[in-house]
């Protein structure tokens, strides 16, 4: 029996360096994981979903693509992913001869200039050994595939990506062939030049945006492709760059996505925590031993119950990298990789202490969670951060609450002194 999602424990994905990663693949070391099943991810944040652009900020395509370029270094896997999938569906739009696919994010006459403008000019500039226009415009065409915008409903706060074309043995009308100008269906001539710009930017050794995939896989890539413009030449290429996506660079996505804050807010926040869970058992040991022992009430114990509950709170939040008090608000802090400009500047212009107390300021720059299931993922680890405070704060209230510190002392008085008499350990007046 599978229990319900709320009850399941979240715990964040580790992280894993896609270059370790990709070498440990390449050189035989490790096989690639398998696609299971993962709690730590939702099945509506999976990498599927996001590639065909049906998750909305922090966790859009374009913010996996920013995140690609500007934390991990390595876009050229998500870029050469998406040429591959948008040419497999155009292959089968003027042939007929590839099974019907079902993939969302194809580039349509929905994209607006200015997202698209965001792309280009992060790509890299031209490069001798090819054709400069050829490849000008394969690299506008795959920042159209990633700058495809989901539309986020204001109202229903979900998000859902233009309707992709349809992919089939039907032959393309014009207006299709005008969005897929990759081939022309009877020479192939379009899809030669194509493929041989991909093979300069991402096969070849040394090119612009060269892949980590293994050598040999690489040589047979560029050997099938002398002799045939089929997708099917490079789909074991596609599947590797897929398989570094969805095991590395996903779950680190994801793994940022979840907090909601600065390392250093974090930081300070779980410190926080701390110091109440200290705090707790100070209150406790001192209700208990002064003035003397057994000078209070064994329910005083219950005084300590919110600082362990707090601080416990605090802790189970951060241990998953996320700020308790945002969590509560759905409010986040800009993302790592949402702090640079389109042209790969720091947009901050922050130095010294302001730039250190205002990374510490934890409603500094808040802003809303626009993705639904990200939300609902912050609410189930604030829900389960106070629960496990609750439950920790009543484990310590039990355990104090039964020391011999609580024996109740009988105070009489006698002249002008006092005669005071307490329970020994053994249970009788002293």
């Amino acid at each position: 029996m599978r229990l319900p999602s709320w009850l399941v424990w979240y715990k964040k994905p580790e992280y894993r360096d896609i270059r370790e990663y990709a070498d440990n693949v390449n050189t035989g070391r490790r096989a690639m994981s398998p696609d299971g099943r993962r709690t730590m991810i939702p099945s509506r944040l999976r990498l599927d979903r996001i590639l065909q652009n049906r998750t909305c900020s922090p966790m859009s395509l374009y913010d996996f693509y920013m995140y690609l370029k500007h934390i991990e270094f390595s876009a050229e896997n998500l870029e050469f992913y998406m040429w591959y999938k948008n040419y497999e569906a155009s292959y089968a739009k003027g042939n007929g001869d590839i099974k019907e696919l079902d993939y969302g994010s194809i580039p349509s006459a929905s994209q607006s200039d200015s997202s698209v403008a965001k792309i280009k000019e992060l790509v890299p500039g031209d490069d001798e050994s090819f054709d400069p226009e050829i490849a000008k415009e394969t690299l506008e065409r795959i920042a159209q595939l990633i700058a495809v915008d989901a539309i986020c409903s204001a109202k229903s706060k979900t998000c859902s990506a233009p309707a992709p074309p349809k992919t089939g043995s039907a032959k393309p009308t014009a207006a299709d062939l005008s969005n897929f100008q990759l081939l022309n269906p009877t020479t192939g001539a379009v899809a030669r030049t194509e493929l041989d710009t991909i093979v300069e930017l991402f096969l070849s050794p040394g090119g612009t945006k060269e892949l980590n995939i293994p050598p040999i896989m690489r040589q047979q890539a560029i050997a099938d492709l002398q002799n045939s413009t089929h997708p099917a030449a490079l789909k074991p290429v596609a599947d590797h760059v897929y398989g570094l996506l969805r095991n590395c660079s996903h779950r680190n996505l994801v793994r940022l996505g979840v907090s909601n804050d600065t390392f250093e807010t974090i930081c300070v926040a779980t410190a926080l925590g701390f110091v109440n869970l200290i705090a707790g058992f100070l209150v406790v040991l001192l209700r208990g031993f002064v003035p003397y022992r057994g000078a209070h009430s064994m329910f005083e114990a219950f005084c300590a119950w919110p600082l362990w509950w707090l601080g416990m709170t605090l802790v189970l939040s951060g241990l998953r990298g996320s700020c308790f008090f945002l969590l509560l608000f759905s409010r986040r802090q800009a993302l790592p990789w949402e702090r640079f400009d389109d042209s790969g500047g720091k947009m901050s212009n922050q130095t010294g202490f302001m730039k250190t107390l205002s990374r510490l300021m934890i409603f500094d720059r808040r802003l809303r969670v626009k993705e639904k299931h990200l939300r609902r993922l912050q609410q189930k680890i604030v829900l389960q951060s106070i629960a496990g405070g609750s439950i920790f704060a009543c484990a310590c209230v039990l355990v104090f609450i039964f020391l011999p510190m609580w024996r109740e002392t009988i105070v009489l008085q006698q002249g002008g002194g006092q005669l005071v008499l307490g329970g020994g350990q053994d249970g009788r007046i002293n």
